[in-house]
């Protein structure tokens, strides 16, 4: 039987790795906890953040699947599932987990947004749409989520509202400004008539 105070430390060292931002000493120390603790589905989650943050996506999103598997409850796990199927491009069941997400913790802007985003991706522009909605009842005002509504609305085949959206997204987040642009020039329904002067 492992030695719980052994263990003990080991978790103290893998937080402490983790905080000095040690990513390989945290993957290490996790390892060793988690062939003592088996069925910790904590540990399991940490090493699966830590090894994203190695970059080892593979391996964290197969460790996170395995999981889920065993504790499909596990509202973080379900996040990051989604996550990492969205960064691979597996855009359909990346939805797909972000909705199961969701139907769990519906009030998250960041699952909606990226919800909305794959949605965007797919064609779906008013399932977008409604995501989108939901988002800024929590989050008002954020310019991401603004940005979706206007791809929203070019997709949907609402040039005015799309134009007022982007242009007033243009003036109001000059940070955005490529993605702004970028997302003008692009869409479902082919371009929308890019005037600058309109925008500045």
């Amino acid at each position: 039987m492992p030695d719980r105070a052994g263990t003990d430390q080991l978790l103290r060292d893998a937080a402490a790795a983790i905080s000095a931002g040690d990513w390989r000493g945290a993957e290490t120390v996790l390892l060793t906890c988690l062939e003592r603790r088996a069925d910790d589905v904590s540990l399991a989650y940490n090493l699966a953040l830590v090894e994203k943050r190695l970059g080892k996506p593979a391996l964290a999103e197969q460790r996170l699947a395995r999981l889920l598997a065993t504790a499909p409850d596990h509202a973080n796990a379900r996040f990051e599932y989604a996550a990492s199927l969205m960064d691979r491009g597996a855009e359909a069941d990346a939805l797909g987990a972000f909705e199961t997400y969701l139907a769990a913790v519906p009030d998250d802007p960041d699952a909606r947004l990226n919800a909305a985003r794959l949605c965007l991706r797919l064609g779906r522009a008013e399932a977008a749409a409604i995501h989108l909605e939901l988002a800024e009842s929590v989050r008002p005002g954020d310019p991401s989520i603004r940005l979706g509504r206007a791809e929203a609305a070019r997709d949907l085949g609402e040039v005015d509202a799309a134009r007022k959206l982007f242009g007033a997204l243009y003036r109001e987040a000059p940070g955005l400004r490529p993605e702004i642009l970028k997302a003008m020039s692009q869409g479902a329904r082919g371009r929308l008539p890019l005037d600058r002067r309109r925008l500045l």
